[in-house]
């Protein structure tokens, strides 16, 4: 286990204390709630996607960073195919998410675990095409300190195989903290397609960081550098793409780290053989290191983040603890400070059944939720087949549309997988926001708003037509016309050529006229064919997205009703939680004013000494506050990476 940051440290010291008071004092709804936020604490970890037109170096970059360089297919035939996740667990697994149709026609899913010899069959173009088109993703557990707190995601290049990869990619930067962005050292200058999906996933996220790879044996790196910044420079800029300004900085601020796989597995060679020093400085010469201090950066930003959680609930418990305190503490004074203590709990008791009659002017609100996400599914969906739509205009030959519809279920299946990827972020960012500030306002805790309960719609039919049936032969269209053009033509050529002085007979330019005049029919029956079938295919394609669009807003609205009852079961928690803290509160400074003045002296000098200790803790969390504030602050501005 790495060490935690140590603010985090501090924090997570303060929170058990704080639980060990609470337990003391018998406040069961503060321990429990100090130690359900702690069981959330291994629930988290940072999303970070590596992205890159093919044949970058990706997948050998990953096996490179957890030390296992036969891990991910890195063949040159092996481009990876689909998204592979890589998470930290107790040993080596593999596990291959998919849906599969049943005999009923329905599709579910199904997680399936592999070894690791077959990962290259569910994870890259080797394996078979029926197989691939059912793989939504792979999942490798190790156990590797890297993966402590982070989740690394290598996904296929941007520019190749289908629309659907490209779709998928970009889905997953909606899930994701930060993104690296690969570019070799011994290829090309970064491309415009690839500056329009970097345009995209900074729009996104706060966080991307460049890694130049294959540095080992680029003799002009530093050239390549300086000629991708210039072209990233002039895509932000005023004659480029006219990006947000937001965006375009963090573009230009991102860092750039050269890095070397491939020196990387010879400093693990040369470690595993005993020559330790030798084994360093291959390290250091292969960036490995600085990429890993970044990589743990954007874990212990989540760390932090976490720990800010962990922070807010342990000052609530603080102040629910000390209340009770002050509450006794006033019971030794007189009996006009237990009045006037009484006073302040019967008016929040008062505020909180205001608050049950105003949740009821929320509800109509929260059900509109639904039905705007539901029209950005139908917008987004829209958007996604036009794309397709736009290919299949380019086809010109029927050969053309049959290789593209044999290609079409596999992309469109993950076009979809993806469409409802970004759905599914958009429910998660619109309820919790909305929801969110519900929650507050009612004094429940917007962390208490769990995951969405959606199930992924289904997916493409494992067939399109992409053929009409043939026309059939039309004698005054194309037969008639064909005959005239044969005619015209052969007795062209007899005259023009003065064929009858040479005793040619009229039947040979006949003949060559009939030939022209076939072949020119037999192409506008190939165009017509080809046109009838990119229709047909078009067709096809708008039926299966006008179901799945129709599948994706039924879930999404679903997802919506079933957050919002978990809202309101959160809602009527808090409140019961408050009720009953200040009918203990009541209840306490009842029995106070019962007590005979001396007792309640006694009680009013240990509640002194717990409220000194509750004090002092206050104190530390509110140190700690700012001193999270501000480590927050550092990892985001990147201070733990020295860009190139």
């Amino acid at each position: 286990m790495s060490p935690l940051t140590p603010v985090v440290g501090r924090v997570l010291k303060l929170a058990n204390e704080v639980h060990g008071l609470a337990r003391s004092a018998e406040r069961a709804d503060v321990a429990d709630a100090l130690a359900e936020q702690a069981a959330r604490w291994t629930d988290s970890a940072a999303t970070v996607v590596v992205a890159g037109a093919q044949k970058r170096g990706k997948s050998r970059l990953v096996n490179a960073l957890v030390g296992r360089p036969g891990l991910m297919p890195v063949d040159a035939d092996l481009a990876t195919h689909t998204q592979v996740c890589l998470r930290h667990g107790d040993g080596l697994r593999v596990v291959v998410h998919r849906t599969t149709e049943a005999p009923d026609g329905t599709r579910r899913s199904v997680e399936t675990e592999i070894g690791l010899e077959q990962l290259p069959a569910f994870a890259s173009g080797a394996g078979d095409p029926r197989i691939l088109r059912e793989v939504t993703g792979v999942e490798v557990t190790l156990d590797d300190s890297l993966l402590e707190g982070l989740r690394l995601v290598d996904t296929p290049g941007i520019d190749g195989l289908t629309l659907g990869h490209r779709h998928a990619t970009t889905a997953a930067l909606r899930r994701a903290d930060a993104l690296l962005f690969t570019v070799s050292a011994q290829d090309q200058p970064i491309l415009r397609h690839e500056l329009e999906f970097l345009a995209d996933a900074a729009a996104r996220l706060p966080t991307v960081a460049f890694v130049l790879t294959k540095v080992e044996d680029s003799i002009s790196a530093d050239a390549l550098l300086d000629e991708n910044r210039a072209r990233l420079a002039h895509f932000v800029g005023p004659r480029g793409a006219d990006l947000d300004p937001a965006v375009g900085r963090r573009l230009l601020d991102a860092p750039w780290l050269p890095v070397s796989a491939t020196l990387g597995e010879a400093s693990a060679a040369l470690a595993a053989a005993g020559h330790s020093e030798r084994a360093r400085a291959r390290a250091e010469r292969s960036g490995l290191p600085a990429l890993r201090a970044h990589l743990r950066g954007v874990a212990d930003r989540r760390e932090l983040v976490r720990a800010t959680g962990v922070l807010a609930v342990t000052a609530a418990g603080l102040r629910a603890l000390a209340a009770v305190e002050e509450d006794r503490i006033a019971g030794g004074a007189d009996s006009d400070g237990l009045r006037a203590r009484r006073d302040v709990v019967e008016s929040q008791l008062a505020a909180l059944a205001a608050l049950r009659r105003d949740r009821r002017r929320h509800a109509l609100d929260h059900q509109l939720l639904g039905r705007g996400i539901a029209g950005r599914v139908r917008a987004r969906s829209e958007r996604y087949r036009r794309t397709y739509e736009r290919e299949i205009a380019e086809l010109t030959t029927p050969a053309a549309v049959a290789r593209y519809a044999d290609e079409l279920p596999g992309s469109l299946d993950r076009t979809l997988g993806a469409a409802w990827e970004e759905t599914a972020a958009d429910i998660d960012q619109t309820v919790r926001s909305a929801l969110g500030r519900y929650l507050s306002g009612m004094g429940a805790d917007p962390a208490a708003l769990g995951a969405p309960v959606a199930v992924a719609p289904v997916r493409s039919p494992s067939d399109l037509r992409a053929t009409s049936p043939s026309a059939a032969f039309d004698v005054i269209g194309e037969g008639l016309p064909a005959a005239m053009m044969a005619g015209g033509a052969g007795f062209m050529a007899y005259n023009a050529l003065g064929l009858a002085a040479l005793g040619i007979p009229l039947i040979a330019p006949l003949a060559l006229g009939g030939l022209l005049a076939g072949t020119l029919v037999a192409h506008r029956r190939r165009v017509a064919a080809a046109a009838r079938n990119r229709t047909a295919l078009t067709k096809a394609l708008g039926d299966a997205f006008a179901v799945a669009t129709t599948e994706m807003c039924l879930a999404a609205e679903q997802a919506v009703a079933a957050w919002r009852a978990d809202a309101e079961d959160a809602v009527d928690l808090a409140f019961g939680v408050r009720q009953k803290e200040l009918d203990t509160r009541r209840k306490a400074l009842e029995t106070a004013t019962a007590r005979e003045a001396a007792e309640r002296r006694r009680s009013a000098a240990a509640a002194t000494e717990r409220l000194q200790t509750l004090t002092a803790c206050a104190e530390r969390a509110r140190a700690l506050d700012v001193e999270l504030a501000a480590a927050v602050r550092a990892t985001s501005t990147g201070e733990d990476v020295v860009p190139m």
